[in-house]
């Protein structure tokens, strides 16, 4: 035992003082034959991670008891979270943690010596992967064209939906790739996905030069957030194009819509 003589400032002082906090921090109770390990550590909405322990043959099961993807729920549909580019940064949050996932269950097995290293990285996993909800399509514009593809497919079919269409007999077309072609028993229906400033000149420069080339079609915009566009860049992207959807989340079914209507009429 560490004497209570030991200097205020040494190494062993403030060795002593953290494993006091931490040791004073944990809540450890026994419920159902398996151990319930509150940790120090709480999640957004101020509930502290709670760790599920199970002794395991040479070692232990560490479990989040589903109540990760289920804190998610609350505000997320999880599948569609979980997908695309926040679906590969969950698939290697899982990896680089050597986490488990089984029906919304994390879990990690650990040796029966590497419960504490065990119990620390499951929950930092817990955290990362809670934090995926913070990675909003206004933050994240690869996780915003992911959705639109799938909203895409999702309401028309894979089928009736080219990506990256360059246009058949268009002068110099490679330089004027279209985001979308849709299929239409009418005019060719051209949609383009604006997540930044960028996207949105560019889109501005493309349909202008369709229109320069007489090329007859119908054009829609998704934005990823219409309003933290810069007004110059709004309006010249206005002006060019027939449709406009000001943003994805909350739109879908207006988009859909739309291309219905360009479809049919």
């Amino acid at each position: 035992m560490i004497s209570t003589t030991t200097e205020p400032t040494s190494i062993d002082w403030m060795r002593q003082r953290l494993c006091e906090a931490f040791c004073a921090d944990i809540q450890v109770v026994e419920r159902r034959g398996m151990i319930l390990i509150s940790m120090p550590l709480a999640g957004r909405d101020g509930d502290r991670f709670t760790v599920y322990v199970e002794r395991t043959t040479g070692g232990w099961r560490l479990s989040d008891n589903a109540t990760t993807l289920m804190r998610l729920s609350y505000e997320n549909d999880v599948s569609r979270l979980l997908d695309g580019a926040r679906g590969k940064l969950f698939e290697t949050i899982l990896a680089e943690s050597q986490i488990q996932e089984e029906d919304g269950e994390l879990y990690l097995a650990v040796p029966a010596d590497s419960l504490i290293h065990g119990l620390f990285t499951l929950t930092q996993g817990m955290t990362r992967i809670e934090d995926l909800a913070l990675w909003t399509r206004s933050r994240a514009e690869t996780t915003f064209y992911d959705d639109l593809r799938r909203e895409l497919y999702e309401a028309i079919g894979t089928e009736a939906v080219h990506e990256n269409y360059v246009v058949p007999e268009l002068p110099n077309a490679e330089n004027y790739t279209i985001d979308y072609f849709i299929e239409s028993s009418h005019r060719p229906i051209y949609l383009f996905g604006v997540g930044n400033k960028e996207k949105a000149q560019l889109a501005t420069i493309v349909l202008q030069y369709l229109a320069a080339q007489h090329h007859r079609h119908h054009s829609i915009i998704v934005f990823s957030d219409m309003d933290a566009l810069p007004k110059q860049v709004r309006f010249r992207l206005m002006d060019a194009a027939n449709d406009m959807i000001p943003a994805l989340e909350g739109h879908s079914g207006a988009l859909r819509h739309k291309i219905s209507d360009r479809m049919t009429g």
